[in-house]
């Protein structure tokens, strides 16, 4: 019922493959830092100075490499490997603080190799579920929908033979007049006063039709677009696209893809402090640019926390996709193009609650996201 968009079909869709870094945490040049309330910092450095180094290796049995690094940090550089929060959760256990310090520190991060064209790393559109109840009426809205698909092929062969003279001026403009009002390019399911699924055709997205709901709760279908940050971000858009001279017009072409956190594996690497390991990070959308041998990648997550959760994720974006004490992006080559990647994250609360040197990250509005891009 759900396919991929025919129009992308000729079309480089990009992304960036990562590999393990042959360094541990503690060797990388740009250390990933671990975060931890202040007290516990010094709860645990008191610690490890009372313990010493002989205890602390047999009783942790950790590298060396690593041990060598920790003193520094308790010691001497704190601010090169800790970072010091009230926001952390307090442990208040020195041994097992210490044990995790040592785990963190360990850790082998990831790097990037290189791009790829997109095969299968998006797939949840093909494990979409629905309750046999429900079946028929989705596909009755899906086929009321999918001659939406048509429209750019027919609107060429009537182009065609408009340029070849083979209607007139007053033909053409009946036949266009004719498509667009035989297009249906959205339906409504309606089974409860809290169960509505919209189906809808996106020309730019990724794979045909788009399914999403407003009723977050809906359990009887199963990876659509439902969570009310990114059904609002999908109208905002399709409402934005309706403006004649949209930011999205300068280019040769661009598409864009729900990602499914579950399923689907473009991602971005960072650190988890919950979890103490290299988590992925996957935004709920990418976007794909290209204009002449530019081209740009954008994720882009519309429910991006304003907290540590989100500051993180952009921490392992930035340490992988941007360069310089400045932090500007980097510019990847690749089979002729020259490759810029973004990541953007929409406000919930408006920019102003969120830290000074991450604020270039999110954005307000579509004139505000047209700009950072």
């Amino acid at each position: 019922m759900f396919e991929i968009n025919p129009a992308v079909k000729d079309k480089d869709l990009l992304i960036p493959v990562y590999r393990d870094s042959d360094k541990i945490i503690v060797e990388e040049k740009d250390i990933v830092k671990y975060p931890i309330h202040r007290d516990d910092y010094e709860m645990v450095k008191d610690y490890f100075n009372y313990i010493g180094d002989k205890i602390a290796l047999c009783k942790f049995d950790c590298d060396v490499r690593v041990l060598n690094k920790i003193k520094e940090g308790f010691n001497v550089h704190k601010n090169d490997y800790f970072i010091e929060t009230k926001e952390q959760l307090k442990i208040n256990n020195p041994e097992f603080l210490l044990q995790n310090i040592f785990k963190h520190f360990s850790n082998k991060t990831k790097e990037f190799q290189t791009f790829k064209k997109l095969d299968e790393e998006i797939i949840h559109f093909k494990r979409i579920n629905i309750t046999a109840d429900k079946l028929n009426s989705l596909r009755q809205k899906i086929e009321k929908v999918k001659n939406a698909k048509d429209k750019e092929k027919v609107e060429s062969l009537i182009d065609k033979e408009f340029d070849e003279g083979k209607i007139s001026r007053e033909e053409y403009k009946q036949k266009i007049k004719e498509i667009e009002s035989n297009i249906v390019k959205e339906a409504e399911s309606t089974y409860s006063t809290n169960e509505r699924l919209k189906i809808k055709y996106i020309a730019n997205h990724y794979y045909l039709p788009v399914a999403l709901t407003e009723s977050e709760q809906l359990d009887f279908i199963q990876h659509i677009i439902k969570h009310k940050s990114e059904v609002e971000f999908v109208n905002e858009l399709e409402t934005y696209l309706q403006q004649e001279n949209n930011f999205f017009k300068q280019f040769d072409w661009w598409f864009f893809s729900k990602l499914d956190e579950t399923l689907d594996q473009v991602y971005i690497p960072y650190y988890n402090p919950k979890t103490n390991r290299i988590d992925k990070f996957k935004p709920d959308f990418i976007f794909w640019f290209k204009k002449g041998e530019e081209y740009t990648i954008l994720f882009l997550d519309p429910k991006g926390t304003e907290h540590t959760d989100g500051y993180r994720k952009i921490d392992g974006y930035s340490r992988i996709f941007e360069t310089g004490e400045q932090k500007g992006s980097r510019d990847f080559s690749y089979n002729g193009f020259t490759i810029n990647t973004k990541l953007l994250l929409k406000s919930r609360r408006g920019i102003a609650e969120v830290l000074d040197n991450y604020k270039r990250y999110w954005f307000d509005n579509f004139d505000d996201f047209a700009n950072k891009i």
